[in-house]
């Protein structure tokens, strides 16, 4: 395989004029979208923590720039909701697809909208009859490795807020209380709360570190109380399960009039590890390790099957930085010919603007261009670069890799027109 990359790197090879222009491409840095210092925490976005989620203000702006008002917007990697909240926000239909069940949950409960008094009632009963729990603690699998992660005493609590929120009937409800709970399970984890990668606390500072659990729930659920009833009334946003590399199958298409996201920039194995970030709620809210496996095998790059390296002058030129290393080459090609599809899966969901924020990558202590790269790949789709920005990562936390920590500090924002 190595060898065929390296043949391929040296071929003369005849690319349309699309692709030629995508090389080189410059974008142009703006520094009015770092957005410094400024708050995202308003609204529902607070409700619930999520990995490499978009700043707000940044999804705001993109999608008051390119989507008409009272247009539809779609996110196929949504993640913790960031772009559907403000699409709802903005007045405009919202529509969000993600593989990763607990962003599922988050994003819904973050565009629906319910009233102070069903939040009120459902909560004040849940926590009536979870402080009042006569049953046993919900017990894990060994290999799960729950009980790391948790103090004994937490288990109780935990398993009681659990049982009650089971009992409530109304999907929207139990949704937004699932979303509040797993919110809990995070706060009260062993776990540092600033890092991307699950790291336990130090023996000194478990000592130190003794939450009640049922206040814990009730903050979060007092933020709940204060930010969902001031959703547009009755909005509520269509999210699913799905892998967009599927909305390339006519059963799966659904047209948007533009489409904002924030794509994952590498594999779970050297990018972000959502699965990872999410396991503990999952497990916690009621999700087998299988179910939770199996969103994994749905993420980029992951599994063994062969892939096609796609057409990118820039990413070939990357691969063959690291062709010494033959593993790396593997998750490189299989990673980008995922992405590519996703891309494709894009182009046929949507009917004006696709808007995409990506960063760079570091694998091997070689930088791969994910913005250059995606214009290649979009041209070799037929979709030329319309416009594109670098901008700052003021906050953002994506992976520091020793050297490389300033390659990673901004990203590029694409805009393409069909």
């Amino acid at each position: 395989m190595v060898e065929t990359i390296s043949r391929n790197l040296h071929l003369k090879q005849t690319k349309s004029e699309l692709v030629d222009k995508a090389y080189d491409f410059k974008p142009e840095e703006d520094n009015s979208l770092n957005f410094q210092g400024i708050d995202t925490q308003y609204s529902t976005h607070r409700l619930h923590t999520y990995l490499a989620a978009m700043i707000p203000a940044l999804a705001g702006k993109l999608i008051d720039s390119y989507v008409p008002p009272g247009g539809t917007v779609l996110d196929p990697f949504c993640g913790g909701g960031a772009v559907l909240v403000e699409a709802i926000l903005s007045g405009r239909q919202a529509l969000g697809h993600d593989i990763n069940d607990l962003a599922i949950l988050v994003s819904k409960a973050k565009t629906t909208y319910l009233s102070y008094e069903q939040i009120a009632n459902a909560g004040n009963d849940i926590l009536t009859k979870a402080r009042s729990y006569p049953g046993q603690t919900i017990s894990f699998n060994p290999s799960e490795r729950v009980d790391y992660w948790f103090k004994p005493y937490m288990f109780k609590p935990l398993s009681a807020l659990k049982t009650a929120i089971d009992t409530v009937s109304d999907p929207e409800i139990k949704n937004l209380m699932q979303v509040v709970f797993s919110a809990t399970v995070r706060n009260v984890s062993l776990t540092y709360r600033n890092e991307i990668r699950l790291r336990r606390m130090t023996e000194k500072e478990q000592a130190r570190f003794n939450p009640d659990v049922f206040i814990k729930f009730e903050e979060k659920l007092y933020e709940a109380l204060s930010r969902v009833p001031e959703l547009p009334k009755d909005s509520k946003a269509k999210i699913g399960k799905l892998d967009i590399r599927k909305l390339q199958l006519a059963e799966h298409k659904e047209i948007a009039d533009a489409i904002v996201c924030s794509p994952p920039y590498g594999d779970e194995r050297n990018g972000v590890p959502y699965t990872q970030f999410a396991k503990n709620m999952l497990f916690w809210l009621g999700y087998s390790a299988d179910q939770i496996r199996e969103s994994k095998d749905m993420s980029l790059g992951w599994g063994n099957q062969p892939r096609v390296i796609p057409n990118s002058r820039t990413l070939l030129e990357a691969i063959g930085k690291i062709e010494a290393y033959p593993d790396s080459v593997e998750e490189a090609i299989n990673f980008y010919a995922d992405y590519f599809e996703s891309l494709k899966g894009m182009a046929n969901a949507v009917k004006d603007r696709i808007v995409i924020v990506i960063g760079q990558r570091v694998l091997r202590d070689t930088i791969f261009d994910n913005g250059k790269i995606t214009v290649d790949l979009m041209a070799e789709i037929g979709l030329p670069v319309e416009k594109a920005y670098l901008r700052k990562l003021p906050s953002k936390r994506l992976p520091k890799m020793r050297n490389f920590g300033a390659a990673i500090n901004r990203e590029t924002i694409l805009i393409f027109k069909k």
